[in-house]
């Protein structure tokens, strides 16, 4: 049994009459009652009171359908389906593997930022088309992890990922009274995307879903079954804009064509910064931040953000650039030691300039310290300890400090090495374990935690909870030329902060501890790195996924 599409604006709870006729799409078959007098669409709009001259058509919020004269009630706590089916879309790409893909698009095309207002806080945009090497990339980084094809199923490359994605939803009990075949197919294209815009009151970001409209009397048709009067929707040419309140949506469309986002010239320079786009990106002004609500009012965060995310083959990457970042925050330095760490490091950490990183820092830090501990606690420790806070830590750090854990089964083993100061390394190990005691009795214990110091090579001094792996960091190698390593970091040599984990070595020591169905799909993985480097106001960063 058919039932007439209902305005989006519809609010009636379960079990209550529908809205009088003459609200909402026109119906689209069978008889209907004449809408009461003053409603009804001429010249073809909706919600028009007769005798009012109708928008044109080309103003904008005329498109937009609903109650003409009762304010939307608010939905805070059901999620309208439009935000589902998007957020739905996003997850599942990166369900698998914890990231999207992200690569040079195949077809070009109006983009969701175009019809988005410039004064957008932030955005996440997704193309479920992208070019046909990355489609097949996808896929099959999809289908290795068996958690992606219990919940999706496994993927082919022709596959249509709306349809895969809008039955993994009705299997959760979602959009249950709409058929994909003839409410979804006809009209949604291939890209959406989730923006915050500012709120006039300042009390929080207003979402605000795009989705690629291809025929506008379908899509009409569609949204307004599948908000099912929970949300508003405008569509216009090429895309659909759904929020929950009627003011966001008509804000937005008007916004849009004052001053689209994609003709804001920071945005333009980010992106193009950024390099290339695909299937999924994002975007966020930092500074805007305190628009987010009453808890980010103070923020004083700088700068903007970009991010896009990238098939190579077995691997995915989140790449990221951000721009406009005040001097001390932007990583600095000329490169880690971190490969000449031995071949079966399990994971490693290398900062590069931390001691002058600290130092620049350091007003800022001691101010909010000061705010938690009190105006003498800096006094307090130097008066303790004799250390002098932050010039002895920096010192000890060094401008080229690593971190490494070991590969052992049995007993966790963590070094730290550094280009430091070896005395004042020393007196800051004394600290931790009080004094020498290898010339007292041997029932005599000083009841600190064993430390160990060995000198390595390049003027490093290694520090670790272990004898033995504190020699293997000072004398090994090998790290820079793995192969797991060099897939996960392949410009660790230029990079000022390095990350590395291999998931393999840890998954085989510590799988014995996962259930069956978290190490099937932890056993497809091999490594993940990260790394970050920076000029001037500007700073790159590198996450990569990798897989056997």
């Amino acid at each position: 049994m058919s039932t007439p599409p209902q305005g989006p604006q519809s609010n009636q709870p379960g079990g209550q009459p529908p809205p009088p006729p003459g609200y909402g799409p026109p119906s689209q078959g069978g008889a209907q009652p004449p809408p009461p007098p003053g409603y009804g669409p001429p010249q073809g709009q909706y919600g028009s009171p007769q005798g009012q001259p109708a928008a044109p058509q080309n103003a904008g919020p005329a498109q937009e359908w609903g109650y003409p004269s009762t304010p939307p009630k608010k939905s805070r706590t059901k999620t309208w389906v439009a935000l589902g089916v998007a957020g739905a879309f996003a997850l599942a790409l990166c369900g698998g593997g914890g990231l999207f893909a992200y690569s040079k698009l195949g077809g070009g095309g109006p983009q969701p930022e175009t019809a988005l207002p410039a004064e957008t806080i932030g955005y996440v945009k997704v193309d479920l088309d992208p070019s046909a090497d990355q489609k097949v990339d996808m896929v099959r980084f999809a289908n290795k992890f068996p958690a992606f094809k219990d919940e999706i199923g496994t993927l082919d490359e022709d596959d249509d990922l709306r349809k895969q994605i809008f039955e993994s939803i009705q299997e959760e009990g979602g959009l249950e009274d709409v058929d994909y075949e003839k409410d979804v197919e006809p009209w949604l294209g291939k890209r959406f995307a989730v923006a915050a815009l500012p709120s006039d009151d300042g009390s929080g970001p207003q979402p605000v879903i795009v989705l690629a409209s291809e025929d506008k009397e379908a899509a009409e048709e569609g949204l307004s079954k599948m908000t099912d009067g929970d949300g508003y929707c405008s569509v216009q040419d090429d895309f659909a804009l759904c929020g929950e309140e009627q003011s966001v949506v008509d804000d937005a469309v008007t916004g849009a064509e004052e001053g689209s986002l994609a003709d804001d010239e920071e945005f333009s320079q980010d992106m193009d910064d950024l390099g290339e786009d695909g299937i999924a990106s994002a975007w966020f002004d930092m500074s805007k931040a305190k628009e987010l609500g009453p808890a980010m009012s103070s923020a004083s965060t700088e700068g903007r953000i970009a991010m896009a995310l990238r098939f190579d083959g077995p691997t995915v990457e989140l790449a990221g650039r951000m721009n406009g970042l005040p001097e001390e925050s932007v990583p600095s330095g000329d490169g880690t030691s971190v490969e000449a760490l031995p071949e079966d490091t399990a994971a490693a950490l290398g900062i590069a300039g931390l001691d002058d990183s600290i130092t620049s820092a350091w007003p800022e830090v001691e101010k909010n310290l000061d705010d938690v501990m009190g105006p003498s606690w800096q006094q307090d420790i130097e008066t303790q300890t004799g250390l002098q806070v932050p010039e002895d830590i920096a010192k000890a750090l060094g401008s080229d400090t690593v971190l490494s854990v070991g590969a052992d089964p049995t007993t966790p083993k963590v070094a730290l090495r550094t280009n430091g100061d070896r005395s004042t390394i020393d007196d800051m190990v004394e600290l931790i374990q009080g004094p020498d005691t290898s010339s007292y009795p041997s029932s005599y214990s000083s009841g600190g935690p064993q430390v160990f110091v060995k000198d390595g090579d390049e003027d490093r001094v290694v520090v670790s909870n272990d004898e033995g792996y504190a020699e293997e960091v000072a004398s090994g190698s090998g790290l820079g030329d793995s192969e797991a390593f060099k897939d996960a970091v392949p410009d660790a040599d230029k990079a000022s902060v390095v990350g590395f984990v291999d998931i393999a070595s840890l998954v085989e020591n510590y799988g014995g501890e996962m259930d069956a169905d978290e190490r099937a799909n932890a056993e497809v993985l091999s490594a993940v790195g990260f790394s970050a480097s920076g000029e001037d106001d500007h700073a790159d960063f590198s996450v990569r996924l990798t897989t056997k």
